[in-house]
């Protein structure tokens, strides 16, 4: 992505920007940090959500729109290259293995917290097949899709926007998104915001890797919760998904 100079943005455009921040924030609070559905509660409240997410979805292409932007614009396009795309991933996949690894080994045990405090929720996914697939789907299509084009694609982007859009800016909206989408994560308790602040930096980063294209980070996240979700319900790892 290309820098521009500070000094060639009007002050309104920052203004804008940092209000569309500030009004996607609060409604993802309203409805993310809300009591989330048990992982093994009924259909319908298992449904609330990815219907929590398209709500958020639905939000932030109206404050795009009435902006004059549209999701392309944001990163929701078709990459220039698949093999960038699939470096992307690896190395994105390899770098969050790692990062999560020391978490979990080091910082987690220093601070008291225990390293599967955040997998509570999607323990009774264990072995049963249709809470398997279902939350699958669920991950699929409100994670994976919904989180990156709110978290990577509207807030990031909207950050960089308000910061001014310099290498200092670009870093900074890269920090505070992981950090809001952490946040967004408390459900799974203190470890669980911690481990996800990690996923959003390294989600972030492959953003900025892939010249603002979100494809790769909507596939990263699906390999992550994918492979998390059947570690647990094969009973091999417990692991929280970045859901």
């Amino acid at each position: 992505m290309a820098d521009v100079p500070i000094a060639a943005l009007s002050r309104s455009p920052r203004r804008a920007a940092w209000l569309d921040v500030l009004i996607l924030v609060a409604a993802a609070g309203a409805l993310l940090m809300s009591p989330p559905p048990n992982a093994g509660g009924a259909v319908v409240a298992q449904l609330l959500v990815p219907l929590r997410m398209l709500g958020l979805c639905l939000l932030a292409t109206f404050l795009l729109r009435r902006r004059g932007l549209t999701w392309a614009a944001v990163g929701l396009r078709r990459p220039a290259s698949w093999w960038r795309v699939a470096g992307l991933i690896v190395g994105g996949y390899l770098a969050l293995a790692v990062l999560a690894g020391l978490m979990m080994a080091f910082v987690l045990p220093a601070l008291g917290l225990p390293a599967d405090s955040s997998a509570a929720a999607f323990a009774s996914i264990e072995g049963q097949v249709w809470k398997y697939v279902s939350w699958l789907l669920v991950a699929w299509s409100s994670a994976a899709i919904g989180e990156e084009l709110v978290f990577r694609g509207f807030l990031q982007s909207r950050l960089e926007s308000g910061f001014g859009r310099s290498r200092w800016a670009l870093v900074a909206a890269l920090l505070v998104q992981a950090v809001l989408f952490g946040l967004g994560h408390g459900y799974q308790g203190l470890g669980g915001v911690l481990l996800t602040t990690v996923a959003g930096l390294v989600l972030g980063a492959v953003r900025l890797a892939g010249r603002g294209n979100l494809v790769a980070c909507m596939l990263l996240h699906a390999l992550i919760d994918t492979v998390s979700l059947t570690a647990v319900f094969l009973g091999v790892l417990r692991m929280s998904p970045a859901t």
